[in-house]
């Protein structure tokens, strides 16, 4: 859970940030990644699969993932990287009254998928071996053409991709930095070129999170990334969600953890993260709700270990890191502060809430086209 004094820190850092009325938007869509995905798996798996816009099967086309999936839903988790509890795209949706169901479930308008790349790059959109999974830009275009090619002007959009860019830069481009560079600013291109034509649709409200990655090329591409937007003059308040974990990692109990708790999991027993797996990664997404494991799944580490630990497993923040970054979005979007000297310095007077970090471009929203 947040700690109570980032709570009360958190709470003084808005009272005195200029009054701004609540937003209202009337829905809330989402593109993207693991990040972002509220249960895209829990639809894609049964019987039949709910495919949305992706052609039929749209499992990860890997049967033992598949497999594995499937048996910690049916013990109580959620197909998605929380193995119990709600992913932060929930959260923030759930504060403005709105929902974030999967797109490919009745009512959905969270079109992210774990795996989901940028663009289709090399024939896919999606580290998963399935082609039929569509990258960000291919979610995109399924929303486009469930609205015939409109966008809703009153919704709020949060994008979150680029980790599976990052991964596959890494697995393809070896030690070659320059390679990886190039790969990332193609995909980032193609990213953004796609966030702005829907803006030019009609997108008023655009939430842009950053990759969580903190190292070199994890800076490359938020670096890239932001750029990007601001020569597209894409109208948007950027999330600074490396800048967030790394201020959590380095103050764990203003926030409720301890030094082991908040820590990236590891494959075993002695894991401080929420869920433990025997071997793998990212295995929250086959997390159940058991605290044993006959090895068809993974398991809690404890009953309560989604609300003591920082992450869910090796990647994904657990129920209580996702609610974390609904908090720090929420604040994002009920805050507008014009320059990022005024926010470090009420930063400063509040040094519980020292994670968050504000970029909202001063310019009207481009008119429609």
């Amino acid at each position: 859970m947040i700690g109570r004094l980032a709570i009360a820190s958190l709470g003084a850092l808005l009272a005195y940030a200029p009054a701004s009325a609540t937003p209202v938007y009337t829905q809330f869509i989402a593109f993207g990644d693991s990040t972002l995905d509220s249960g895209w798996w829990k639809g894609a798996l049964a019987t039949p699969g709910q495919c949305d816009g992706a052609a039929s099967p749209c499992g990860t086309g890997n049967p033992t993932r598949d497999t594995l999936i499937r048996n910690a839903i049916a013990n109580g988790g959620t197909g998605a990287p929380v193995g119990v509890g709600l992913m932060h795209s929930e959260v923030l949706a759930g504060k403005f009254g709105l929902t974030a169901i999967p797109a490919n479930q009745p009512g959905g308008t969270n079109y992210a998928i774990s795996g989901s790349k940028d663009a289709v790059f090399a024939g896919t959109g999606n580290l998963y071996p399935n082609p039929n999974l569509p990258s960000t830009v291919g979610q995109i275009n399924n929303y486009l053409t469930s609205t015939g090619g409109t966008a809703n002007s009153s919704a709020l959009y949060v994008f979150s991709s680029g980790g599976n860019d990052l991964s596959y830069a890494n697995d393809t481009y070896g030690a070659n930095f320059a390679a990886k560079q190039a790969y990332l600013t193609t995909q980032i291109n193609a990213y953004v070129s796609k966030i702005d034509f829907l803006q030019g649709l009609g997108a008023r409200n655009i939430l842009v999170e950053g990759v969580q990655a903190s190292g070199p090329l994890g800076i490359y591409y938020n670096d890239t990334l932001r750029a990007a937007l601001n020569s597209a003059e894409v109208d948007y308040i950027y999330a600074d969600v490396a800048g967030l974990i790394a201020t959590v990692k380095a103050n764990p109990t203003a926030y409720g953890f301890t030094p082991f708790t908040v820590a990236p999991g590891i494959n075993g027993p002695t894991t401080g993260s929420a869920c433990v797996a025997g071997a793998g990664s990212g295995w929250g997404q086959w997390c159940a709700n058991k605290t044993t494991s006959d090895g068809t799944y993974a398991r809690l580490r404890s009953v309560d270990s989604e609300e003591t630990s920082f992450y869910s497993d090796d990647q994904h923040l657990s129920a209580a890191g996702q609610r974390i970054l609904a908090e720090y979005e929420y604040g994002l979007l009920q805050t507008a502060i014009p320059e990022p000297s005024t926010w470090a310095m009420m930063i400063l007077g509040f040094a519980g809430v020292g994670y968050m970090a504000y970029r909202r471009k001063s310019k009207p929203a481009l008119m429609a086209v």
